[in-house]
């Protein structure tokens, strides 16, 4: 089972579910963003950065005002303290993906071919990681015990990522011929960026279960 909504909760879940959506939909313009990016395009990068921003100030709206309406009481007190943590962990996603935007259109990397491959499979993880964010949103006030299985993938997305941000970061200072070390540390903060999000997810992910876990008490 989900959690017990009443009548005056009704709207208050509405925008934790939309909340998360909003999320979900800030990291898929970030990764329009970075695939643009690695195709040259950089007209169209900038476009979805800008679009990065709107969504994330949008989550940030959800955010504020989910916090408000349950400090004026809503849920059980037991639920509403978790709740509040982990809509601000998620909201922590919007963030992430917001930063590595920036940092991408501001300082524009040359990125070589030869990891351009790893950043757009990171890419896709990341797309998978975060549409499992959303959906255990979801299903903590529709079926509370399917989450552990949104946050188990959740998992799997994120060490996957982790093995190609490791292989990518191997060959920038093992493999490739980089002249520059200033050239090397700016594509090692770019992967730990696009990292940073699938990171951000997990810790979200740990907040999930916390929740899915409460009601069974």
């Amino acid at each position: 089972m989900g959690i017990i909504i009443h009548r005056k909760e009704k709207h208050i879940v509405e925008n934790i579910i939309k909340h998360a959506d909003t999320v979900n939909d800030t990291v898929k313009e970030f990764l329009k963003a970075l695939d643009s990016y690695l195709d040259g395009d950089v007209e169209k990068t900038s476009m979805y950065t800008k679009n990065t921003h709107k969504k994330e100030s949008e989550a940030d709206e959800l955010r504020r005002e989910v916090s408000k309406e349950m400090y004026e009481g809503a849920f059980m007190p037991s639920i509403r303290e978790v709740l509040f943590i982990g809509i601000d962990f998620i909201d922590k996603v919007a963030n992430a993906a917001e930063t590595s935007g920036d940092f991408l259109t501001l300082l524009q990397p040359d990125i070589p071919e030869e990891i351009k491959g790893n950043l757009r499979i990171m890419s896709d993880l990341t797309a998978a990681c975060a549409d499992k964010l959303a959906d255990g949103v979801h299903n903590l006030f529709s079926n509370a015990s399917v989450v552990f299985n949104d946050t188990r993938e959740i998992e799997h997305f994120e060490g996957e990522v982790d093995k190609y941000v490791w292989k990518s970061i191997e060959s920038i200072f093992k493999k490739l011929k980089i002249q520059k070390f200033s050239e090397k540390l700016m594509l090692r903060e770019l992967i730990l960026h696009v990292n940073s999000i699938t990171n951000k997810m997990e810790d979200a992910s740990d907040k999930l279960n916390i929740i899915a876990l409460r009601l069974k008490i």
